[in-house]
This record gives structure tokens, sequence and C-alpha cells, in this order.
């Protein structure tokens, strides 16, 4: 969210903003909108919950959109647990800002009619094709996500309203001319001066180390020769991606599965209907009567497209002469396709029909009769499906069996190699920051580092690391923290005191050098010139351009000098001789205040955030073994 803040202009971003949250919302749900029982919250932000289904969809939609943006690097990732804890974290943080948002302007009295729904909903490039609104795929995305069009047009109008308090918090932002000349000329700003170079490498046979000194610096620096705890572990891998490449699936199988199976190739005969909707409002009665009115039009002869144009109270469909698209059993309102499914003909109108909607009148516009997909356009989706099944199945096999034979023989694992094929490995020792592997999951570091898993030396539970792998460890080797005695580092320890020293001497001499240049007098170090060098420039040792730009700038027929260490240890003395501002371009001047102003936008939006989530009351609920909570 706050990505788009410094994407795009501020008139921009909030049409971006107004897109991205609809098609969250969309992606997302709304818990408890379909079902009419309580559902799991995994949050509760000021006495209202977000709840499990809603969290679960935006988690799907955020690990979609990082799959996309990612490509094959994403698979590598996702294995992580920590990555995958690390996404249901934020999402849970943003659907907590979203719903404070919502709280915030509702409380607030802000309203959004039914024009400016309707125009909100034709906007989402999702029900766009060709860059126009398309209501088939309207309908059908709607479908495929379980709302009706009626419901998420109040999905969107809660969504509207929230976006008025978003404008007006990135609304009242602005950049001043001055400000946006002042950050070109400084962004731009060219300096001069020179540099010498002074290698420590140069001044290493000059030190002169003693025992004594050794001894003082070790002592000095024990932490430098700390050692963590370690362990040895033998293990037990199972993966399911080696188990694919085992298994084979038979053309019999395959056929056996169609055969088995062909209602899932046939495609149900096809309905397609009109409606026209009276919503019940405050007056049941007098929507009802209103419905039989148009229907007794109907019957004498009334065109069914006009009357739904002009009386429907469905948003979209009345436009389109009350045409509903291709409806399949299971999407709408019970009673609805009770009445719809009943007609038998094209051309056919039901009675006036109740829903939780409102009075509706039915016409069967259109329908296909059903076929069946042939065998050989699904052979190879039925044999894939078939081998994630096999694998799925052998994999949990196989972790039944693992769990069994470590805890039956609990002290190796060569009953589990016998009987499984499955090798057992060994690994090198690891601490719990230098784990690789299956072994660098949180759950086995934790596992394998416990007091328990130590002193006992038994095989562990089955754990798993990812959908696809899990492992059983045991314990071979363990070595408490320690620190390397002074006799196995003390040529480590004269390596770096001697660089430590000579860097002094090197210091000595910079120092000596630039006090020299500061009283006007004569030096013999080599300086190299630097003419105009920007803040970018990587002609020139980072450190040097990065202490001419943080030196202020000297007064006229001046200098100033200053002294710092390079990367490689060197020691550099750097004089400034002048500053330039940078020059003010027109086209850069439009894309910086729109920067500027994005910057601004985010700020303020944060705060706002900030604020709202100080004065909340806000739960988080996530299950602590498989999620991470929040700090509020």
């Amino acid at each position: 969210m706050l990505d788009r803040i410094r994407e795009g202009s501020q008139s921009l971003w909030v049409k971006v903003f107004l897109v991205l949250i609809a098609l969250t919302f969309a992606l997302a749900g709304i818990g408890g909108y379909i079902a009419n029982q309580p559902e799991p919250a995994v949050a509760v932000v000021n006495g209202e919950d977000i709840t499990q289904v809603e969290f679960e969809r935006a988690v799907e939609s955020e690990r979609n959109r990082q799959e996309q943006q990612l490509g094959d690097f994403y698979e590598q990732l996702a294995r992580d647990p920590r990555y995958t804890q690390r996404i249901r974290t934020q999402v849970v943080n943003d659907l907590i800002n979203q719903k404070l948002l919502e709280q915030a302007a509702r409380d607030r009295g802000l309203r959004a009619s039914p024009e400016q729904v309707k125009a909100a909903i034709r906007d989402i490039s999702g029900f766009k094709v060709a860059g126009q609104f398309d209501n088939d795929l309207y309908l059908t995305t709607l479908r495929s996500m379980g709302y009706t069009p009626d419901g998420f047009a109040e999905l969107i109008r809660r969504d509207l309203i929230t976006q008025q308090l978003v404008r007006g918090i990135v609304g009242s932002e602005f950049v001043l001319p001055s400000e946006v000349d002042n950050t070109l000329q400084l962004l731009g700003q060219e300096r001069s001066g020179a540099f010498t170079q002074i290698a420590w490498e140069d001044y290493r046979d000059k030190v002169e180390i003693s025992d004594a000194d050794i001894d003082t610096w070790y002592n000095q620096n024990l932490q430098n020769f700390a050692v963590p705890e370690q362990v040895k572990v033998e293990y037990v891998l199972l993966d399911g991606a080696e188990l694919a490449e085992q298994l084979e699936v038979s053309e019999e199988d395959v056929r056996a599965y169609y055969e088995g199976n062909l209602s899932r190739y046939e495609d149900a005969p096809r309905y397609r209907f009109s409606h026209i909707l009276i919503e019940s409002g405050d007056d049941a009665a007098a929507a009802e009567a209103e419905a039989e009115a148009l229907l007794a039009e109907i019957e004498q002869g009334a065109d069914f497209a006009e009357l739904a144009q002009a009386n429907s109270d469905d948003i979209f469909s009345g436009e389109q002469g009350g045409d509903l698209e291709w409806i399949e059993p299971g999407t709408m309102d019970a009673d609805f396709e009770e009445a719809a499914f009943a007609l038998e003909n094209i051309g056919d109108i039901s009675g006036v029909v109740e829903t939780s909607f409102g009075y509706h009148i039915i016409k069967l516009t259109d329908k296909e009769e059903g076929s069946v997909t042939p065998f050989e356009e699904v052979r190879a989706e039925i044999a894939e499906n078939l081998r994630e099944q096999q694998v799925q199945n052998r994999y949990y096999e196989l972790q039944q069996e693992v769990a069994k034979l470590a805890f039956e023989v609990p002290d190796t694992f060569s009953a589990v190699a016998e009987a499984t094929g499955l090798t057992a490995q060994t690994s090198d020792w690891f601490s719990e920051s230098s784990a690789r592997g299956a072994l660098a999951a949180p759950a086995v570091v934790q596992e394998v580092f416990s007091n328990e898993m130590i002193t006992d030396r038994f095989n562990s539970d089955i754990i798993e690391i990812s959908d696809t792998e899990s492992v059983v460890v045991r314990v071979v080797d363990h070595k408490d923290a320690a620190t390397q005695p002074l006799s196995e580092v003390t040529d480590q320890v004269r390596q770096a005191l001697t660089v430590e020293r000579a860097q002094e001497l090197a210091l000595q001499r910079a120092d000596a050098i630039a006090t020299a240049i500061r009283s006007g007098e004569a030096t013999d170090a080599e300086f190299t010139e630097v003419s105009n060098v920007t803040r970018q420039t990587s002609e020139y040792p980072r450190m040097v351009v990065q202490t001419l730009f943080g030196m202020a700038a000297p007064a006229a027929d001046s200098t100033n000098i200053d002294t710092v260490t390079l990367e490689n240890g060197d020691i550099a003395v750097v004089r400034l001789d002048g500053v330039s501002a940078g020059q003010i371009d027109a086209e850069q001047s439009v894309q910086l205040q729109e920067q500027l102003l994005n910057n601004y936008s985010q700020e303020v939006y944060s705060a706002v955030i900030n604020a709202l989530r100080g004065d909340a009351e806000i739960e988080v609920l996530l299950n602590q073994s498989n999620d991470s909570g929040t700090n509020q």
C-alpha cells in the first residue's frame, strides 16, 4: 500500500489505490458475507473481527502476487517457513490497517452513492476487455469468487467510503516550488578537491608486537573468539520431489480414472436467464405489488428487456435488459434457482419469486445441451493429478512408517533406512545460525538445540519443513558454547593487532598531513585532484566521495580537510576546494515534485495509520504454533 504512494503522482496514486483496495477485498473476501455461521477470527480490531477465511484468501492473493513478481525464485523462498511466516504477518497487519481505515471513515459519517459504486466497478481493470467493461467477465468473476452482484456492490460501497478518508489524507499535501529547486540543486551538486591515500601496509614492518601485547589484546577482545553452541546430527529427509521422480502412472490407471470419474469431464447443460429485480426496501408489500404489476404487463405482451431496463434494481443486468449471462446451479439464491431451473423452454417466464434480495421475475433466454471432453484432451492432466496423488499418498505413508520406526528404535536410524530405503545422513558441526539446507528450518533448529535432544540423544518426531519435505533428526554429538584459547588463535591475534597498529601509524601520518595543510605549510604528500564529482561518481574510492559531500562548503579562497578510513583499511586525507550547485531542469522538476509529494503523502498516511493503531484495541489471534503474531 505504501509502495503505491512512492510510485506515482498523487492523483494517479488515488486511482490505483482505489483499484488495489477493491481487488484486494474482492480476492480476500469478507468473512461471514456468504456463510451464516460465525467465522474464526485471526484478529479483533475495536471489537470487529478479521476472519480466518478473509485472512487465508488475502494470504493466497499475496502469494500469487509474489509468485508472479519473483518467478522461479519464489519457489526457493516459499520452501523457507520463515518467508511464509513473514507473508502471513504482513497480511494480517495490512488487514488490520484496512479495518482501521474503514472504521475511521464510518465514524466520520462518510457515504457513497449508487452512481459512485457503479462507476467504481466499471473502472476495475479486472472486469475490462480491450479497455471496455465486459459484463460477461464481470459476472463470471463474481460467481467464481462466490459473490452476487448486489453483494459485490455493497463491498465496493464500503471501499469507496474508506477512500474518501484516504483522499482527504493524501490530498492535503503540497510541495512548494522552492523545495523542488533546492532539492534539485542539492541532488545535482558537484564538488572539487583532492585526496591522498596512505596504505597501512607501508607501516606493517614498523610494528613491533610482544607476547604481552598479544595477551592483552586477546583478553580485551574475547568476544571475537566466542564459539557458539554446536551440534552434529544424524537425520533422514523425506522429499516429495524425489518421490515424484520415482513414481510412474500407467495408461491403464489414467483410463480407469477417466471412466470412473466421467462426470468431471461432462459439461452440464447451461442455462441463460434474464431477470427483473424489485428490492424489498422498507415496504415489502409494495415491492411485491410492483413486481406483480410488471409481470402482468409482460403477460400482456410488454417487452421483458425494456421493462428490465426501466424498472430493475439490479445495477448492471438492468442495463443489459436483465441479462444474467450463463448460470450454473449453486451460484444464485436457492429460491431464485428453484424457480429459474424449473423453466423448460426458451422464452418461459416465472411468476414473482421472492428471495432474500427482493422480488424477481425470471425469463429463460437460452440453453445449451451438455457435452463430454474426450479422453485424449485430458490424459496429460489426469496423469499429472494421479502422480501428485500417488506422491501425496506415498509421502504420507512414509511419514507414518518413519515416525513409527524412529519411535520404536529411538537411538538409531538403521531400522528406518533398512525398511524404507531412505538414507540416514550425518551433518558437520553447526550452530543455530550456521545450519544449512533442511536443517536450517526453524523447527529443526529449535528441536536439535533443545536440552532433551542433547541429553537423551533419541530420535525426534517427524518435523515438517514444508508441504513436501519433512525430517527426523538425532543429536549424535554436542559442544557447549566456548571461547577459543589463546594458543589456538595466537597468529590470528598477531595479525589483527598488526593491522590495527599499522593503521594507527597511517592515521598519525594522515593527521600530520591534514594539520600541515590547515596551517598553510608545505607537505610532500602526493594528492590526486578530483574535479566536479557528483554523489554517484564511482571513479574514486566510495568513502572519499562520501567524505567530500559530508564536509561543509569552504569559505572563499580556503579549503576544508578531513581524514577517513577506506574499505581496505587505508587512510585517506580528503581536501574540499569548492562546491557548485546543481542545475534546475524543468522536466526533472516535474518528476521530483511528484516524488516529493508522494513521499510527503506516505509520511502523512503512515502517521495516520500509526495514530489509529495507537488509539485502537487490537488483538491478534493467529495460532502461535503456526503463525507469528504482531506486537501492538
